[in-house]
């Protein structure tokens, strides 16, 4: 099935910017030769900054799902894609909820729910919001809504991604979300 409403936003900036926050990146211990040539061996050349740390993105995945309810209704089911959790962190109750499905390659899951039943569905594709240096990510997040039921569903959760400056992308091309059409 068809989206109704496909949508790729680049973040560029920190949620928390103009605040003093403490510092949440985890650093691997460097403490023989070894760690440092393993260090090397895994480093990215990767031009995208890093903008959450692991707590920012969850907040912002909870701000998106729950702003998704808000505007959708309470009968939204919602497909979040993100890449592995952090280890010290539990995720947020509102990705636990049962009318979330979290996972990975999760876009057409979300086309055959949408075919199977009239309630609205969304596809938030967060996978590639840079966390960490490690992250080979472009901070791109990608929507797709389904029985949205209005003309632009994406507005409606556009006020959660305010504080980090989303800038549209182009999806004439088969850009970022194109999968999502698929």
């Amino acid at each position: 099935m068809t989206p109704q409403q496909t949508l790729a936003l680049r973040l560029t900036r920190n949620p928390d910017h103009g605040r003093a926050a403490p510092c949440a990146s985890v650093n691997l211990p460097l403490l023989e030769t070894q760690d440092y040539a393993r260090r090397h061996a895994y480093a990215r050349a990767n031009p995208a900054p890093v903008l959450v740390n692991h707590r920012q993105y969850y907040a912002l995945l909870d701000r998106l799902v729950r702003q998704a309810w808000s505007g959708l209704g309470e009968r939204c089911r919602l497909f979040v894609q993100l890449r592995l959790p952090a280890m010290d962190l539990a995720l947020p109750a509102s990705l636990l909820d049962a009318r979330v499905t979290v996972g990975a390659g999760l876009a057409r899951e979300a086309a055959q729910r949408a075919g199977l039943d009239p309630a609205p569905v969304a596809w938030i594709a967060a996978e590639r919001v840079r966390r960490d240096l490690w992250d080979a990510g472009d901070n791109t997040l990608r929507l797709a809504f389904w029985n949205a039921g209005q003309p632009d569903p994406a507005a409606l959760l556009l006020p959660a991604l305010d504080a980090l400056a989303p800038r549209f992308l182009d999806l004439t091309d088969g850009g970022p979300a194109a999968d999502a059409t698929r």
